[in-house]
């Protein structure tokens, strides 16, 4: 299976708040995260990091 990077992971990696994550990803700036269907938590993948990386020009 997939490594599975949570909120506290891309808070760490993009140096955000998760509330601005949030609002970026309410206001379009980035693609919606993955939902687990067991909890609802979000979720992204190394690809996903890479592409949010990318985007908020934080590599």
């Amino acid at each position: 299976m997939e490594e599975r990077y949570y909120i506290e992971d891309i808070e760490r990696e993009l140096c955000i708040t998760r509330w601005t994550y949030y609002n970026w990803e309410n206001a379009g700036k980035v693609p919606k995260a993955k939902r687990d269907p067991m909890n609802n938590y979000r979720y992204w993948t190394e690809e996903d990091l890479k592409k949010l990386k990318k985007l908020t020009g934080r590599q």
